[in-house]
């Protein structure tokens, strides 16, 4: 009640009755009390910029998840104190959302550190001296050949990843582009020169080659998914010549190129709502919280609208994949077009052709049956009459009078959610927040979509 009273327009007296409140959540494992924190950081925040939650209570860092876990004895106190440090250290940063720390996990200063220049000239090297040591080897040096190409995948998965990451939230910086594009094509180009031969090689090796060499090293046991998964790729893989060409080309020419085009395009792409110029992750993200059908179709129009800007660069960029998609399945020899997609996922082209009969058979009516359900819900809460195509996504009513919650408070509806089915997930969701695997914020220049790399 008291944190309710607090207002900028009397400053002094409200931020002495914040201090002591941040100081009694330093003495609980309540995610409703840093919410209250944090909602009361947020006013006085919102009309004096200057103030800083720094100024009204020590600075308190984040204690890992495992640490905590070890002191106080109980996975569960630990969560819960794991959730309690990031709320007081986002209360503390006037309460922004969280983002992502990419160099605390992959050891670089930043995307232009001469440490990843560094480790790619050396990755050059290594894999020269792969090529060298097992080209025509496999039959007998199979596992001190995958060995040595986990490591060399391990280093540049780490490199590679940390810039992809990196680019994906700040499309618009032409610099970090560049540097993006200039590290892929050093990768395609020692790939493509050094390490085709392997999965080629490995993929021809006939099966009394390979479990005699399963008989001799029984290590290589645990690599079977991997042998089996390179294996099943021998039909379709063409020849060494042909293989090495397409890699060396893979950076400039094929899917991936356009399909990093029409990505970047898109996120260059503005709407103007409401007086200022926002991209689509973000109105996207507006409509979606929305509770009023009215701003949904609003928001809908403005990107249907929109999008139309975007209409040509779409369907250039669909028929050049398409296309690409279509001849290099013809000249692998697939049986359907989803083949392809089906053996990178292991999964047979008969299971996915079930799934989708299913789908066609059954789906519709429960797709009609789910929409029946959420029209009426949102006519009972929001008093929706009729049920449009901005109303799909549109958020349900859970029993709350809020149409926005803190960062910590979504944190403990989720860890709850997770909590009920499995505890497991609940951990690992806490632990993906506390240390901050997560990037928050629907921002300009973000790439959008459904979205995990791991």
């Amino acid at each position: 009640s008291a944190l309710s009273q607090l207002s900028p327009n009397n400053l002094e007296p409200s931020l002495t009755v914040l201090a002591e409140e941040i100081n009694k959540v330093g003495k609980m494992a309540s995610a409703i009390a840093m919410a209250n924190v944090s909602a009361a950081i947020a006013r006085l925040s919102r009309n004096v910029p200057s103030v800083r939650a720094s100024r009204v209570g020590p600075r308190r860092a984040t204690v890992p998840v495992m640490a905590v876990g070890k002191q106080e004895g109980s996975r569960k106190a630990s969560r819960k104190s794991a959730l309690k440090a990031v709320a007081v250290e986002a209360a503390e940063a006037e309460v922004s959302l969280p983002r992502w720390d990419l160099e605390r996990w992959f050891g670089f200063s930043d995307p232009f550190d001469a440490k990843i220049d560094e480790e790619m000239a050396s990755l050059e090297g290594k894999c020269k001296e792969f090529q060298e040591r097992f080209d025509g080897k496999l039959n007998t040096l199979l596992f001190d050949a995958i060995m040595a190409y986990e490591e060399i995948d391990q280093i540049l998965t780490n490199v590679l990843t940390y810039v992809m990451l990196s680019s994906d939230t700040q499309l618009a910086n032409d610099k970090m582009s560049q540097r993006k594009a200039m590290l892929m094509q050093q990768y395609s180009g020692f790939q493509a020169n050094y390490l085709t031969f392997f999965g080629l090689q490995l993929a021809d090796l006939d099966d009394e080659t390979v479990e005699a060499q399963y008989t001799a090293t029984p290590d290589l046991k645990k690599f079977q998914p991997f042998i089996d998964e390179t294996r099943r790729s021998q039909p379709y893989n063409l020849s060494m010549e042909v293989e090495r060409a397409l890699g060396v080309r893979s950076a400039f020419s094929g899917k991936g190129p356009v399909v990093e085009f029409y990505g970047k395009e898109l996120s260059y792409l503005s709407f103007e709502w409401e007086g200022e110029s926002v991209n689509l992750e973000v109105l996207l993200s507006k409509m979606s919280v929305s509770k009023d059908a009215g701003f949904r179709r609003k928001a809908l129009k403005v990107v249907n609208d929109g999008l139309m800007k975007f209409e040509r660069t779409a369907a250039l960029s669909l028929n050049m994949v398409a296309g690409s998609w279509f001849v290099e399945n013809q000249e692998r020899k697939f049986e359907a077009l989803r083949s392809s997609r089906n053996l990178s996922n292991n999964v047979p082209d008969a299971v996915v052709d079930s799934l989708l009969q299913a789908v066609r058979s059954k789906g519709v009516e429960q797709c009609k049956k789910y929409y029946m359900l959420k029209k009426a819900v949102l006519k009972a809460t929001q008093g929706l009459d009729t049920f449009t195509w901005a109303d799909r996504n549109a958020p349900l009513d859970i029993g709350t009078a809020s149409e926005q919650y803190s960062w910590s408070e979504a944190c403990e509806m989720v860890e709850s959610g997770y909590n009920k089915f499995s505890p497991t997930l609940a951990g690992m969701f806490v632990e993906m927040v506390e240390e901050k695997r997560i990037d928050v914020p629907a921002e300009n220049g973000k790439r959008g979509g459904a979205y995990c790399a791991s």
